[in-house]
């Protein structure tokens, strides 16, 4: 399933990320800076592979770090020169073909070989979504940053709720901090795309949502859903099924105050309208364990 995400790839709690490189060894500018600066032994191990000229187009790379994967894609040979088409798409055949082997199972890339590589978006992403749109994981391309800031009233209760931030370990957890949000907002909230209001309060173990339409009511397995599409990646309204479309919005806003939690836009495919939806906070990253060449993963090269 192929999604645009409204975010920095390097913001996105995806198993793995997509690095763009060059083939000589250089991350001067750009994600490729940022990448080396949040893991330099991957940074090294690359320069090696390069200086023994084992890198270049069509040849991926596979780093693995103590909390995300990184897959290095060539998209120049070298810094100075410009990307070249046909590069995008040897290296976009060869994750179609290696991916599954490899055991990747949901991965956010940038706009390939744009940017630095002077490509046009335009040329590369119907490339893009014809080689990863029928594969069957979560493919997220992050095309361009649209921060979503939540309502003032929001924030304000988003930030007393951070005071007292504990990390989500559990269902259990993630129920202790909506019962707090609950509490300290008094269950009077706001929609943060409409701004119409509405309340919220805990039935014994059931979320009762009131609006001015009328009331949804979410049992224990419903929110036990909410959790487990957050964990594992993105939740909508539409792919809520366990909520009324026209309480799809209440329930994201109350949501989006948890510490844990932010709001992003995201559009399934080019053309749609885009949607609310809402992500788990990537958790700040251990520093960078090194892996020798034995335990390594690398895509088999070409």
């Amino acid at each position: 399933m192929l999604i645009y995400r409204r975010t920095s790839v390097l913001d996105s709690p995806a198993q793995t990320l997509v690095n763009t490189v060059n083939c000589v060894g250089v991350m001067g500018k750009g994600i490729a800076k940022a990448f080396k600066d949040r893991y330099p032994e991957m940074f090294s191990a690359y320069k090696r592979i390069c200086d023994a000229g084992l890198l270049e187009p069509g040849k991926l790379w596979l780093w693995n770090s103590s909390d995300q994967w990184v897959l290095n894609f060539p998209t120049k040979v070298h810094w100075r020169n410009p990307s070249r088409l046909e590069w995008i798409e040897m290296g976009l055949d060869k994750f179609r073909a290696e991916y599954a082997n490899r055991g990747i199972n949901q991965i956010s890339f940038p706009r390939l070989g744009c940017g630095n590589g002077g490509l046009d978006w335009e040329e590369v992403r119907p490339l893009m979504e014809r080689y990863l749109a029928p594969l069957p994981i979560n493919v997220f391309i992050h095309d361009f940053e649209q921060p979503i800031g939540l309502p003032e009233h929001l924030e304000a209760l988003s930030q007393q709720l951070r005071t007292t931030d504990t990390p989500w370990a559990s269902f259990d957890h993630f129920m202790n901090a909506l019962d707090q949000a609950l509490t300290v907002s008094g269950g009077v909230l706001h929609d943060m795309t409409t701004d119409a209001p509405f309340n919220a309060r805990m039935v014994g173990e059931a979320l009762e949502i009131k609006t001015a339409t009328g009331v949804t009511l979410l049992d224990g397995e419903d929110l036990r859903g909410v959790w487990l599409s957050l964990k594992s990646g993105l939740l909508t309204a539409k792919e809520a099924g366990w909520s009324e479309t026209t309480n799809g919005g209440p329930l994201l806003s109350l949501l989006s105050v948890l510490p844990h939690v932010r709001a992003l836009q995201i559009q399934r495919r080019a053309g749609e309208h885009p949607e609310l939806a809402l992500e788990l906070r990537r958790q700040a990253p251990s520093p960078a364990t090194g892996w020798s060449s034995g335990s390594q993963r690398e895509l088999s090269w070409a």
